[in-house]
């Protein structure tokens, strides 16, 4: 199939298009091609990262750094109002880890430009999606609709973040460049009146009401409605930039034949629904998550993990006129305390280009490649859309193309591909390219399986020269002086040729492995393993590099700004990662992390005389090459010692953890269950009503107890609960277990009816209360994917005795997390604790002190408990890892087969891992620094609840690293900050 847009093609090279703005600033403006920034097409490399995933402030600059790196200039960041608001009326942005100031000032010291998401829904896979989790007793009304009471709720909110975000915004100096309103809201309804229109309005003008300038943006869920642009039907509530976000592999794992099919229709969507505006995605997929229950876990995405997925899909957007794209997610985080939504469980690894353990990987290493390349091209920043299929201008129909033409220079983009993309067959096809010399036919283009090229034409660079076409990929350049620097990549064995224009007779000298020659001045080369550099007799010295090879070349950019032309940047080759470089004084200074040992190449121009590279502060002696870059020898970290305790064999304090199941506990300070009526849209199935929110419980385990009188007779229970996917609960009737459920990875809500077996012994003469004690579990409150969203109740929906004489229970009482909606600990936040007895009392915290008197004997979590109930374990380890190490590390865990059980673990105070052997599928949980301390003492906490009689225990609790590096990066650092622990008595909230 061949489409050929000779109307569209004829406006652009006769139009001259005038950029648009808010009203507001012309500092960001737009057209149809690209947004412009003080002035200046750009291309936008954003990457999706969220702060809450990482509460480690004092880590966010080594992300922003990685990200900065990889070719990335601008980050997307929402912003959860759960996170930042613990109870009606209070917001706290000062406490580390919710400083949102101070993530706008790293970000622009980072050189980045900020997409500002502030809902007030965000979705995020992240608890409520988002929305204030003290609004899940129903006192929200109506979500995400123009209903007053919502309008009021969320209105304070988006006040104070809009003030932030003003603050921070490029018309007051800061990075913010564009604020999206609201989140995958679809207009299903194009009428002024309709109450999605209008809530959009409102948002609209509560944020320019808080002084926000940019212009506003929002995101289409994929390609199921047409919402929110000028260009489409705008009745209200429309934004200046419309965007159109795709996840097209889905989740792909061990079936390494997924996941490969890109979509071909986003140009024509585009120009049907945003045509006077640049393409924009805001969310396209850099992996995806995964749900409880799942067969495998993130390190098996064998797909998702693919460098191709990046070389297919990025390269395919780019074919499709996208000049604005946003990863999502770039790095993924943790899904730490309860802050997931229920269709996630503790990692949000998301398999995305940078680690959850913060290690990059080769689809972030290809992804640098792309964005390189899209950023160091102003001419592919305005084209128009030459033609497009199978077949065209290529010699096979087995490959698809896109051609990208500038109406101004000439310049063209022809983005090929095979035209089955999940195909993993090698082809080799003649191109056609349009050049200012006429139509030229490149033999031997080969593509291998899964793999996409960008051939140019009239391509410009350096100091006014240009590439008449190529047939391998531009990588970038740079100018250095008076010598132009381009960079190319291919796969070791392909062939390329290339021609720069109006320089025919060129000599040039090879230093390298790759066999070049020159006819009549148009170059061949077969790509050989590594790098090879040809210098030719104009000045121009182009780096021939294989594709891996390539993975490890680097642009530090010499100054701050998000866009850095070609003259100011350095070109470095070879280690895992530069953060930053620099010259003075003859020095090459060089900031960055190397896994092993290797050579390093750096590239600075003919002036600059370097006599030493400092890499990391070791000073080492540098050696020019004949064609003008310095070398020096990196030390790496694969011979260095790193020694982690074993866990097993640490010093364990255990304690029952679960006294409320004994009748006789003293529960006179837990609130009484005594609402006869909810502000939920659920109604409950008997009264009163034991929603957990109701009485200002909104994350964690809750434990109820309800009392009957013995003259009853009841004979059984039925209970029906809920939790979010996959979670449990448990009931024990004068502290015997009667049953509960043990969770399914598709259930929310369960229910049971529990008999009253003989082992029991039931009050039945009038006199004591019998006392029902029930434990439920907690996996988050709901996004609005699910009817009612947040507000949907957790905890006991009803609780009904059977078989007796109809009295029903006297009382209920319920007790959550210490201090409820108090967020007594700021410093964590308001979604780290739930309500274990020991969570209430503090003994996850450093500085608790087990002792014999408060219950505790010295059984680890590998002894167990022998019976139904929660047994809570703690330990301390030392870490004494070298100052210019990173070392990534992680808790695994591992259970018998046929566990069931529930387990949480707390390093430092923080609650970092849910492990549910019998759902899964995690079982080994990353801990960034600053939450463990790599350098001192560490509290490692562990809950274990055994769901039936047969009790539960742990094969292994192990402390594991993912990699080690050594880095210019300061990790050592007091992290005291950041895990206040325990210091005062919490027996009021037993």
């Amino acid at each position: 199939m061949r489409f050929q847009f000779v109307i569209a093609a004829i406006v652009g090279l006769v139009c001259k298009v005038l950029a648009t703005d808010d009203g507001l600033t012309d500092l960001v403006t737009w057209d149809k091609y690209s947004l412009n920034v003080n002035g200046s097409r750009v291309f936008i490399n954003c990457a999706e990262f969220h702060y809450q995933r990482l509460p480690v402030p004092e880590l966010w600059p080594d992300i922003f750094q990685k990200l900065k790196a990889n070719g990335f200039n601008a980050i997307s960041i929402y912003f959860f109002w759960s996170y930042h608001s613990p109870s009606k009326g209070v917001y706290d942005f000062e406490s580390p880890g919710k400083n949102v100031q101070q993530l706008f000032d790293m970000a622009r010291e980072a050189g980045l430009w900020v997409v500002a998401r502030a809902g007030p829904y965000c979705n995020a896979e992240t608890n409520g999606g988002g929305l204030a989790l003290w609004g899940s007793d129903g006192s929200l009304g109506n979500l995400r609709t123009s209903d007053n009471t919502y309008y009021q709720a969320w209105l304070p909110w988006v006040q104070k973040i809009g003030k932030l975000i003003a603050d921070n915004q490029i018309t007051n100096g800061g990075p913010v460049i564009l604020n999206q309103i609201e989140n995958e809201l679809q207009e299903t309804v194009h009428s002024a009146t309709n109450t999605l229109v209008l809530y959009m309005e409102q948002i609209e003008a509560a944020f320019r009401d808080a002084g926000v300038a940019v212009p506003f943006t929002h995101n289409e869920k994929g390609m199921r409605s047409q919402s929110w642009s000028t260009d489409y039907q705008d009745v209200g509530g429309a934004v200046n930039v419309y965007g159109l976000d795709s996840y097209p592999g889905g989740l792909s794992c061990t079936n390494t034949n997924t996941g490969f099919n890109v979509v071909r229709t986003y140009y024509q969507w585009f120009s049907n629904y945003s045509f006077t505006q640049p393409s924009y995605l805001p969310e396209f997929e850099g992996g995806w998550f995964s749900a409880w229950g799942s067969s495998t876990f993130y390190d098996q995405c064998q797909a998702e993990h693919d460098p191709a997925f990046a070389d297919v899909y990025y390269k395919n957007n780019i074919g499709q006129r996208v000049t604005m794209q946003s990863i999502y997610m770039t790095f993924g985080g943790t899904n730490w305390g309860h802050s997931a939504a229920p269709v996630v469980y503790t990692s949000y690894d998301y398999s995305a280009p940078l680690r959850e353990t913060r290690q990059q990987q080769t689809k972030l290493l290809q992804t640098k490649l792309v964005n390189m390349f899209a950023s160091s091209s102003p001419d592919l920043l305005k084209t128009y859309m030459v033609g497009n299929g199978t077949g065209f201008r290529v010699s096979s129909t087995s490959v698809w193309s896109w051609v990208l033409k500038n109406p101004d220079t000439g310049s063209t983009f022809t983005v090929i591909q095979q035209a089955s993309t999940p195909s993993t067959a090698n082809v080799t096809v003649s191109v056609s390219l349009d050049t200012s010399a006429g139509m030229i036919t490149v033999p031997d283009v080969s593509l291998y399986g899964r793999q996409s090229k960008i051939l140019v034409t009239d391509y410009t660079f350096g100091n006014n020269h240009t590439l008449l076409y190529s047939s391998s990929d531009v990588l970038t350049y740079g100018i250095f002086d008076t010598t132009s620097v381009l960079v190319m990549y291919l796969k070791a064995g392909q062939t390329g040729q290339f021609a720069l224009k109006s320089e025919p007779r060129l000599t040039y000298t090879v230093y390298g492995s790759s066999a070049v020659y020159s006819t009549n001045g148009t170059f061949t080369y077969t790509q050989a393993p590594g790098a090879t550099a040809v210098k030719l007799s104009s000045g121009v010295l182009i780096y021939l590099l294989e594709q891996q090879t390539a993975w490890t070349f680097w642009a530090p950019p010499t100054t701050l700004t998000p866009y850095p032309s070609a003259q100011q940047k350095l070109f470095i080759l070879g280690p895992y990662l530069v953060r930053s470089a620099s010259v003075s004084h003859q020095v090459l200074h060089i900031v960055g992390d190397s896994d092993t040992s290797t050579t390093i190449e750096a590239c600075v121009g003919p002036s600059t005389i370097i006599n030493t590279i400092d890499w990391n502060g070791v000073r080492l002696p540098a050696t020019k090459t004949p064609y003008g870059s310095y070398t020096a020898t990196i030390p790496g970290a694969e011979n260095r010692t790193v020694t982690l305790p074993s866990l097993s064999a640490s010093r364990w304090h255990s304690a029952d953890s679960l006294p409320e199941v004994n009748p006789g506990y003293d529960d006179s300070r837990w609130r009484v269950c005594n609402k006869t009526a909810t502000l939920s849209p659920v109604a409950p199935l008997t009264l009163p009503v034991l929603f957990s929110s109701d009485y200002g419980f909104y994350v964690g385990p809750k434990i109820y107890r309800g009392y009957f009188s013995g003259s009853d007779a009841a004979t059984a229970v039925n209970i029906t609960a809920s939790g979010g996917l996959a979670f449990g609960w448990n009931a024990w009737l004068n502290g015997v277990l009667i049953g509960g459920h043990a969770g399914g990875a598709a259930l929310t809500t369960t229910n049971a009816v529990l008999d009253f077996p003989e082992g029991v012994v039931l009050k039945r003469d009038g006199g004591d209360d019998n006392v029902l004690t029930v434990l439920v579990d907690y996996h988050g409150h709901d996004e609005t994917s699910t009817a009612k969203g947040v507000e949907n109740p957790r905890g006991i929906l009803g609780a009904a005795l059977l078989g007796g004489q109809g009295g029903g229970f006297k009382t209920w009482k319920i007790q959550g997390n210490a201090g409820g909606s108090k967020n007594i600990d700021a410093i964590r936040g308001p979604m780290n604790e739930g309500g274990l007895y020991a969570e209430r009392l503090g003994w996850f915290l450093p500085g608790f002190s087990p002792s014999p008197s408060s219950g505790f004997d010295n059984s680890s979590p590998m002894d167990g408990i022998s019976g139904a109930g929660v047994r809570f374990y703690t330990t301390t380890f030392h870490l004494n890892l070298d100052s210019d190490l990173d070392v990534p590390l992680g808790i695994a865990l591992s259970s018998p087969a046929g566990t069931v059980a529930r387990v949480m673990l707390w390093v430092n105070g923080y609650q970092y891992g849910k492990y549910v052997p019998h759902i899964g599928p995690q079982t080994k949980f990353p801990i960034p620094p600053g939450v463990i301390n790599n350098r001192g003492e560490n509290t490692l906490a562990i809950s274990l609840w055994a769901q039936t009689d047969s009790g539960a225990r742990l094969d292994a609790v192990e402390l594991v690293s993912y990699g080690q590096y050594q880095t210019g990066f300061e990790f050592n650092q007091d992290w005291s900050a950041l895990q206040p622990g325990w210091s005062d008595d919490r027996s009021q909230y037993a």
